[in-house]
């Protein structure tokens, strides 16, 4: 296919290519309706505006913020919270019930969002082009009635629709909208990526070409009572008249007057919302015609399009530093990596080239939960080439601080006197057959309570255990139950000596950490002071370590007070 180019810098145009990354924001929404607790609203069925303004402030949409603040809600959100339920990544009531015999129009109480967590983890799992393609398919497949390019404007699209009214009858019910959107799809695919292309052109080449892609030759209605003219759910009007007028397709600009005008909807449709396109539009437009004709004039393909609709996406690149950040470089969102590198690093930077940094602190907690989790081989099955040096010796290091320790934050303690198969969902782990360390205490506490129980709650401070009320039921023994001995108590002190080495040099600091992991000798290090504390039954170890060394160092040991 052969259409004009068109050189826009000389028209007066403006540019619409989408700011938003809809493949990352999916995922923004699934992480944060997996760790909030979302009830939509008892009326409206939609984000309360406390979750609309959270989630504008993850999302790519540069106006999400300034959207909830002026009308309390988010087009772009609405839109991924739709598409999230109908790639089955959530559930919730999208029917609703009647409350009473008055209710006009159905409420939506406890409606909470849940995730569908097998689904999703799946689709994590997938390679990027089935990701896409299953993204895509979904977004095909979306359409009703009135739910399609000609009567429902998209949501980032800027032209006029369609009157809706008769959208349901006539030829409009029949047509399969994802056949239709996937051929002009793989048509765009096949135009020249980078050059800016006429609009006019397109539609003039299907006209010529393809003057039946969107309604058949040979058209059915489902009703016998429907209309039967070809273009009988299509009407346009002038200025500010309200008098609609019928398209007849008997007119020789007919098919410009509807099938062209799907053409440019659709073109700011799946296309500019997936990033496979971007549209100009006369700026000096001015048409006295409703719906409008005319007003987007080319429409340029990004390389993208084309990869996808061949399966040709490559796999995403990752580059692991020196300095511990990570550099990915990916054609489509690389959620299949990111998912597993988030628990280890934090994000420096999201744009083309996505740049994490490896984090002590998240290696150490991951290593602690999962003790069959190798980081070093985790980095490099990722990794494009091989690990730094030195970023293997400060993994190991890092691993093996995991081992002394395990802090866990915004967890609780559950005390049970009796079993609680309440508390099962809400355990992280069992610390001992009366204890457990458990999540979300809030939510087993109203559990517990709806059971029957009356759950105690204490906030320990980090010098002091508070006293439990009298009539608490607990395992601990009480301080009032002690029996109060007279005879002086007998006390042991325990202490421990441990050493202390300092190195005059990094480069001598690194080869002793690396020798002591390699020895698995237990030990801590201070990188910014360039000392390593060992206890003294390692002395042996540390000798040997030296004396090895001495072939290309002059080492002495001199004690410090």
């Amino acid at each position: 296919m052969k259409l004009e180019p068109v050189e826009i810098t000389g028209l007066t145009t403006s540019i619409n290519a989408c700011s938003c990354e809809l493949r990352r924001d999916i995922h923004v929404f699934i992480n944060y309706v997996m760790e909030y607790e979302v009830k939509r609203t008892y009326r409206n069925n939609t984000l309360p505006k406390a979750d609309f303004m959270k989630l504008a402030k993850l999302v790519s949409d540069p106006e999400a913020v300034n959207d909830v603040k002026s009308s309390g809600s988010s087009g772009w959100i609405e839109y991924i919270d739709k598409l999230a339920l109908n790639m089955g990544f959530v559930n919730y009531d999208t029917e609703g019930q009647y409350m009473g015999y008055t209710s006009s129009e159905p409420s939506f109480p406890d409606n909470y969002i849940k995730v569908n967590t097998d689904k999703y983890r799946h689709f994590l799992e997938s390679t990027p082009d089935k990701q896409e393609s299953f993204i895509l398919k979904v977004m095909l497949d979306d359409y009703k009635d009135c739910k399609n390019e000609f009567f429902s404007r998209n949501i980032l699209g800027m032209l006029e629709v369609f009157d809706r009214r008769g959208c349901a009858t006539g030829v409009v019910p029949t047509l399969n909208f994802a056949s239709i959107r996937k051929f002009l799809l793989e048509l765009l695919a096949s135009c020249k990526s980078g050059v800016w292309h006429s609009v006019e052109s397109l539609i003039k080449y299907l006209k010529q070409s393809h003057p039946y892609f969107l309604i058949p030759k040979d058209f059915k209605v489902k009703n016998k009572y429907d209309k039967r003219e070809r273009y009988g759910n299509f009407t346009e009007r002038k200025g500010n008249e309200w008098k609609y007028s019928q398209i007849n397709e008997k007119d020789p600009d007919a098919f410009e007057r509807v099938e062209g005008r799907y053409i440019e909807r659709l073109l700011e449709g799946i296309p500019l919302i997936m990033g496979y396109v971007d549209t100009a539009y006369a700026e000096d437009y001015a048409s006295d015609l409703h719906p409008s004709i005319g007003h987007i004039r080319a429409f340029r393909v990004r390389d993208r399009l084309a990869n996808v609709m061949k399966g040709a996406i490559s796999e995403p690149k990752v580059w692991i530093q020196p300095n511990f950040e990570i550099y990915i470089e990916s054609a489509l969102y690389p959620a299949q990596i990111l998912s597993k590198l988030a628990p280890l690093t934090d994000v420096v930077k999201e744009d083309q080239v996505i740049i994490l940094k490896l984090k002590k602190e998240k290696v150490a907690a991951s290593a602690a939960r999962d003790n069959a989790l190798d980081i070093v081989s985790l980095l490099q099955s990722v990794s494009s080439r091989e690990l730094p040096q030195n970023v293997l010796t400060e993994l190991n290091a890092w691993n093996s601080h995991a081992e002394m320790f395990t802090l866990y934050e915004g967890f609780s303690l559950l005390e049970e006197a009796r079993a609680l198969p309440e508390a099962d969902e809400y355990t992280l782990k069992r610390i001992s057959p009366n204890i457990r360390l458990i999540h979300s205490a809030d939510k087993l506490f109203g559990r517990l309570e709806d059971a029957g129980w009356v759950p105690l709650s204490a906030n320990h401070q980090d010098s002091t255990l508070v006293q439990l009320p009298e009539g608490a039921c607990t395992v601990f023994r009480r301080k009032s139950a002690m029996a109060i001995s007279r005879s002086p108590k007998k006390a042991i002190l325990s202490r421990k000596t441990n050493i202390v080495h300092y190195f005059p040099s990094e480069e001598l600091y690194e080869i002793f950490v690396r020798k002591l992991i390699e020895a698995k000798c237990p030990f801590e290090v201070n990188k910014a002071g360039l000392s390593i504390i060992v206890s003294p039954k390692s002395d042996a170890l540390i000798k040997e370590i030296i004396k090895e060394l001495r072939k290309d160092y002059h080492i002495s040991i001199e004690d410090m007070e």
